[in-house]
């Protein structure tokens, strides 16, 4: 009798202190990065000109493109399977990322041709294939690598994250140096996610860990999988839309603005997709498998935690983008401030919306997920096409952000279902935030007449 009052207990005490113990090592690790990064960001823009910044831009969100719109969701199966941690599902796993790596590798060296005509660069039939190449690279890191994110050790795989992104500054910076164009962007991505794989297997030793084929295991990875992959390319098409859309319509140098404008937003939501997938994510479906009553009180702690580290950063680029830019670099980037304020707008709803996708796939609700993305998606294009149509890249930049109305109320229903649909703290957030920054340009228009 008093084990079974007991153990729930032993358990949540358990289950919280994993969460300190790896919030902790996340924002350590992350805010570690994004300041490494943005300081290489300063050094490069001194080294590079818009037009490099511009074109690699493009090159990163096709390849990225590629491996969400391939992603079977192995990552997300290895946390949420109860038998995720076993040798025949990571050595399975382990086989299908490289397949999928290799198939993404022959489909950017016969889609670079194409790519180069339509937006007319020639560059682009050459960087494709070669940065392509770090999808397979990625992939055939040390399959054991995963546990950490399932076990929640955040302290080495911050480690291994900071470590990578130290040595990926060294090889990029060098490189631009040396090259003083695009290229020194993409190798020196490359050579980062090289010691990136070698430095996996010093930390994770595979432990007989190898491909190999487990029917079972491929099953329960598809069928999991089967919405990931329409999810991961909505997932695509959110993050990278910007971009394809405004190649078509402005130069390379303008590109480059609007590129740097969008690595700060970049920050923000790499931070919230860090907090989702390596902490969420874990901690949500270890709660709906054992104790899912706790779950809804889970996730209002949980969102309120990420809001409240997020939107001040956010509401100071809105506010105050112009004076970050100028502050930090030379005058022929001036235009990036109010790219900057155009782009944390536009960030701002779906940013809201944090942890509610992550809920539903706790659950195993990944068709609800994609569903939902995909509503927002595509509304999202429409929107965005509408906006650089109509006002240019400010109006696209702040039009994306309106797509998360259109989705809400599908999202609204996938949560009512299982008891997770937080109205009255949605609104709240929403009315505040829009308060805030209304104030906020106010009080900016004022001052500054």
């Amino acid at each position: 009798m008093t084990e079974s009052i007991t153990t729930p207990q032993v358990k949540d005490d358990e289950l919280r202190r994993s969460v300190y113990r790896g919030t902790s090592w996340l924002l350590a690790g992350t805010l570690s990065q994004r300041l490494v990064r943005l300081a290489s960001n300063l050094v490069l823009t001194r080294v590079l000109f818009p037009e490099d910044f511009g074109l690699a831009a493009l090159v990163f969100a096709w390849v990225q493109g590629m491996v969400l719109c391939s992603d079977l969701g192995v990552m997300r199966s290895i946390i949420q399977h109860p038998k995720g941690a076993s040798k025949e599902f990571l050595g399975t796993a382990f086989t299908l990322q490289i397949v999928r790596a290799v198939g993404i590798c022959l489909i950017g060296v016969l889609l670079a041709p194409v790519m180069a005509s339509f937006f007319e660069m020639p560059d682009l039939r050459l960087m494709l294939p070669v940065a392509s190449l770090t999808v397979l690279i990625n992939a055939c890191s040390s399959p054991r690598a995963i546990l950490l994110v399932r076990d929640m050790d955040l302290r080495k795989t911050e480690g291994i994250t900071l470590t990578t992104a130290l040595s990926g500054i060294l090889f990029t910076l060098t490189l631009a140096i040396i090259w003083g164009n695009a290229w020194a962007l993409i190798v020196g991505g490359l050579l980062r996610d090289i010691f990136r794989c070698l430095l996996s297997y010093l930390v994770c030793p595979p432990r007989g860990v190898r491909p190999s084929w487990n029917k079972e295991a491929v099953k329960e990875i598809m069928v999991f999988g089967r919405w990931i992959v329409l999810s991961s390319f909505f997932a695509f098409m959110a993050l990278q839309a910007d971009r394809f859309i405004a190649a078509k319509f402005v130069s390379m140098a303008v590109l480059g603005h609007l590129a740097i404008a969008l690595l700060y937003i970049g920050i923000l939501r790499g931070v919230i997709n860090q907090a989702n997938g390596k902490i969420l994510l874990p901690v949500f479906s270890r709660t709906e498998g054992s104790m899912p009553e706790r779950l809804r009180p889970r996730l209002r702690r949980a969102r309120f935690l990420v809001l409240c580290g997020i939107l001040p950063v956010l509401f100071a680029m809105a506010l105050l983008g112009p004076e970050i830019i100028d502050f930090l670099y030379e005058d022929r980037w001036a235009s990036v401030g109010f790219y900057l304020q155009c782009a944390a707008v536009g960030f701002l709803p779906s940013c809201l919306l944090t942890g509610l996708g992550v809920a539903l796939l706790s659950t195993g609700d990944s068709k609800g997920n994609a569903l939902v993305t995909g509503v927002e998606v595509t509304s999202q294009a429409v929107l965005m096409l509408i906006g650089v149509l109509t006002n240019g890249l400010p109006g696209m930049l702040v039009a994306r952000g309106l797509s998360s109305f259109v989705s809400y109320p599908f999202l609204a229903v996938r949560l009512r279902r299982r008891g997770l649909w937080m109205p009255g703290f949605d609104l709240s957030v929403l009315i505040l935030s829009v308060i805030i920054l209304c104030l906020g340009f106010y009080l900016r228009s004022t001052l500054s007449s």
